[in-house]
């Protein structure tokens, strides 16, 4: 059979009987609706040719008698398919009609239809003729797939209009996606306008014009970025990483169809965690761009976010820049995939920078040859089972899964001090921790040091999770002679055998030193462990000025819970709210005249 598409962008020569006979058919299924014209006559259309269900499932592919559904002149019909029939090189969709004369056009009795089809049964677009057989091939029609497909009777000539055999697709029917489009607007920063100064049109500015379906059309239903603006958008759910386009941006241009004639541009840009983002691709004017989250530098199974930055050329006559009309999610909204949770320990390490000593020496080889010793349970002893970074040293560790972002403490990094038993104090190593979710984006997360040693991934971020662990040391408060000597790290959110706040209390116990009792001069402090408000409560001998102060174990002042005369045989009692505080230890100091007492107390979360 030769088919012949008047019309159509392309003319196709394809034997379509000789076509998928070996494949499992994608066919129509369902009749959505339909009109029956009459016949050339004008007369009602014989009931063998008037059951609309001949027209579905697979089709005959032969001219014999009946299996086929009449059009009618003027006549048309919708029919849904089996699935999302997808644009793929070639021909998409094989239309097959029966006529008894043959199968070449060309002739007196040319039976044709129009062909529309559909991505959602709203928006019909128009492919163009077929004669008798035909094929359409869905390449130059903006769609990813189409779902329904309408024909109706355009034939000139006698008889009872187009007969319809079926429906095949030529490759198969894929899961029909639900697509699903932006919900909220964030960081909308306006850029500038033509002439340099800040965009500031208040009806271009209402970011809720972004949101929703895109309009496609020259409403004034847009967001206008300014040159060099951005805004991200966020969908109820995930967006996965599919086969093929996955993020649809669609832009405004009123008048204009092409970047040429009238330059706005964006770049864009996916991010699972809402904090690091990925190029992966461009749009430009009057554009309903498709873009495959593929495309970013690593592999992202799903993207929560989509950031549109305006890059239109500066020479451009645009007033405003970029108008983004939506983003649509083609493969839809869905629940978040939950990453498998790490273990309590590293697995894995690499990077690892061996430093040098204070002095800019080589490091003794015992402290430095074995890095692996980072890796599993930390022994916690002073046998050389660590790993020293010195200065300018650092190691990357990985948990061989995702280390999850919890309230309080979710990292314990353990380090080694040969019996010195204030580390910040006496013996000062200290170490910076970044952490990251892709090995490409690394955030500073906090400083430790052996009797301060709990991070909390928050500080780095709104993270959920991350999988990477950078150990720098601090070159500028490390004062001995090898640095920073790292024993390990727990994940503390996926240890299930780990309980921070027994390890709290039994790491301040060990590295408690002597010092005067406060109980013996009338101070106390209480609940020790604590995790919200912390007391200190006193009953002073004599009168005098009593200075209560607060300090990290870095020695930084957080603030002053008391300062004023008190009177003996009084009790007064100081709260301090913990809240905006890590997890970790802090120190009460008590001043009273010329002498002054510290209370150490651990805050958990």
């Amino acid at each position: 059979m030769l088919p012949v598409l008047c019309g159509a962008v392309i003319f196709m020569t394809t034997d379509l009987n000789a076509q998928n006979n070996s494949q499992d058919s994608c066919n129509a299924i369902e009749v959505i609706e339909y009109s029956q014209g009459m016949n050339s006559s004008g007369n009602t259309i014989s009931a063998d040719r008037s059951d609309v269900n001949a027209a579905l499932n697979t089709p005959d592919k032969s001219n014999a008698a009946g299996g086929f559904y009449s059009l009618g002149i003027n006549g048309s019909i919708t029919l849904g398919l089996g699935g999302a029939v997808y644009n793929e090189p070639g021909a998409d969709i094989a239309i097959y009609e029966t006529s008894f004369s043959g199968d070449d056009c060309g002739h007196s009795d040319d039976e044709n239809a129009l062909v529309e089809v559909s991505q959602d049964g709203s928006t019909w677009l128009r492919y163009g003729t077929v004669c008798r057989d035909g094929l359409v091939d869905l390449d130059g029609l903006n769609l990813d797939y189409v779902t329904q497909i309408r024909i109706t009777d355009m034939t000139t000539g006698s008889g009872d209009g187009y007969d319809l055999d079926g429906i095949e697709a030529v490759n198969e029917c894929k899961e029909i996606p639900t697509v699903c489009y932006g919900a909220a607007a964030i960081d909308y920063i306006p850029g500038l306008d033509v002439t340099g100064a800040p965009f500031n049109v208040a009806e271009r500015m209402d970011t809720n014009k972004a949101l929703g379906e895109p309009e496609m059309d020259e409403t004034n239903n847009f967001l206008s970025l300014g040159y060099g603006g951005e805004v991200t958008i966020t969908f109820d759910g995930v967006v996965h990483n599919n086969a093929g386009a996955d993020i649809k941006v669609v832009e405004t241009t009123f008048g204009y169809d092409s970047f040429t004639s009238y330059p706005e541009s964006a770049d864009v840009y996916v991010s699972q965690n809402g904090i690091d983002f990925y190029y992966i691709g461009a749009v430009l004017t009057a554009e309903a761009a498709d873009l495959d989250i593929s495309n970013a530098p690593i592999a992202l199974t799903y993207i929560s976010e989509v950031k549109i930055v305006d890059t239109t050329p500066s020479d451009s006559e645009s007033s405003d820049g970029f108008d983004l009309d939506g983003v649509v999610a083609l493969t839809g909204c869905n629940e978040p995939i939950d990453p498998t949770p790490a273990g309590c320990y590293p697995v894995g390490y690499f990077n690892y920078v061996e430093g040098t000593t204070k002095n800019g020496g080589v490091i003794d080889a015992i402290r430095t040859e074995t890095p692996e010793n980072t890796l599993g349970v930390p022994e916690q002893t002073d046998e050389y089972v660590f790993t020293s970074l010195g200065y300018g040293g650092e190691i990357t560790l990985t948990f061989g899964g995702a280390v999850y972002n919890q309230d309080g403490p979710d990292l314990v990094v353990i380090e080694t001090t040969f019996q010195n038993t204030w580390g910040c104090d006496t013996y000062k190593e200290f170490a910076d921790i970044y952490v990251s979710a892709d090995d490409i984006n690394y955030h500073y997360a906090g400083t430790v040091c052996k009797s301060d040693n709990a991070i909390d991934i928050s500080d780095a971020g709104d993270f959920d999770f991350i999988y990477y662990v950078k150990v720098v040391n601090n070159n500028e408060l490390s004062s001995t002679e090898d640095a920073y000597d790292l024993d390990g790290v727990i994940a503390v959110g996926t240890c299930e055998s780990f309980n921070y706040a027994t390890y709290a209390q039994a790491h301040y116990n060990a590295l408690s030193v002597e010092s005067p009792s406060a109980e013996e001069i009338g101070f106390r402090t209480y609940p020790n462990p604590t995790n919200g408000t912390s007391y200190i409560e006193f009953t002073p001998k004599v009168t005098g000025d009593v200075l209560i102060e607060v300090f990290d174990i870095n020695g930084r002042n957080i603030g002053q819970v008391f300062n004023e005369e008190a009177y003996p045989g009084k009790m007064y009692t100081a709260e301090f709210n913990t809240n905006n505080l890590s997890a970790g230890l802090y120190i009460y100091k008590v001043t009273t005249g010329n002498s002054s007492i510290t209370k150490k107390f651990i805050l958990t979360k």
